[in-house]
């Protein structure tokens, strides 16, 4: 497996950290890029590179603002434009690489949202894996945040990069014992949110609920079934009101949050896969 990573110039021509995974051959069959969740960073693509790129896939992904390498306030995002700006040229990267290749979007819950979010506003996109999308939250706030959530609005506006606890439960994310300990020994994931980054995921998340009729490129969405992290009554709420003529919803009974990193991943891994492999057939 080949990992290198680089710099590329995201929006207001911010310098942001990317890495990829190929093949050892060099020889990509098409190309995925994902987006991570919140409060983690690229390197959490570790692992279903590795499974892609045995089958002749590329993967690219990028820290998202705020997060470890491409945070100048940690848990800070000014606005979602902002990243999906930073898509837009990433998949500007990616093109010219990829020649005449398919290039598919996938993020988990945070990104999933912000997956989403792209996908609504590019129809012609190839094709979205949402995992676990950040629809709707069912973790507990703590007193901090449910504070910060009522004054959300004028908080973020004077004092839009003030800290904010948004602690994540681990024992919630896996049950694969050997991945879990790999995040809760992470010192690089994030437990803080900004008051303005608080503002701007209620705000997308109302948006991407509001506007998911406007979803019409192929589609999966894919939910983990014992999901204590998001709401995964939105989730099926979304898919409902998607209009794609190419849509496809999984469930996975018992499964925890992070779908990519499950003790039981290679039967999500051969569902997207086996989705994957049907959509680059498609003209």
């Amino acid at each position: 497996m080949i990992n290198k990573s680089g710099y590329f110039e995201g929006r207001g021509n911010k310098k942001l950290f990317y890495q990829y995974w190929l093949p050892d051959s060099n020889t990509v069959k098409v190309y995925l890029i994902a987006i991570h969740g919140w409060g983690t960073h690229s390197d959490r693509m570790n692992i279903p590179a590795e499974f892609f790129i045995e089958k002749g896939y590329g993967i690219y992904a990028f820290d998202l603002r705020g997060h470890w390498r491409n945070a100048e306030i940690q848990g800070h995002i000014d606005s979602i434009d902002h990243i999906q700006k930073d898509i837009v040229l990433f998949m500007d990267l990616i093109k010219k690489k990829a020649g005449s290749k398919k290039i598919f979007l996938m993020g988990h819950a945070f990104g999933g949202l912000i997956s989403l979010i792209y996908a609504i506003n590019h129809p012609g996109l190839q094709g979205v894996i949402a995992s676990s999308p950040q629809l709707g939250l069912t973790i507990k706030l703590t007193a901090s945040k449910k504070i910060a959530k009522k004054m959300t609005g004028a908080i973020s506006k004077l004092s839009p990069t003030k800290n904010i606890s948004m602690f994540i439960d681990q024992n919630q994310l896996t049950s694969d014992l050997k991945i879990l300990r790999q995040h809760i020994a992470d010192k690089k994931k994030l437990e803080v949110i900004t008051v303005k980054s608080a503002a701007e995921m209620e705000d997308s998340m109302k948006w991407t609920m509001e506007n998911a009729t406007s979803l019409i490129c192929p589609v999966l969405i894919l939910q983990a079934g014992n999901d204590n992290i998001v709401d995964k009554n939105k989730t099926q709420e979304f898919f409902k009101k998607v209009k794609s003529q190419d849509k496809t919803y999984r469930e996975y009974d018992g499964f925890l949050h992070e779908l990519w990193n499950e003790k039981s991943r290679a039967l999500v891994y051969r569902d997207m896969y086996i989705w994957f492999e049907k959509h680059i057939q498609k003209n």
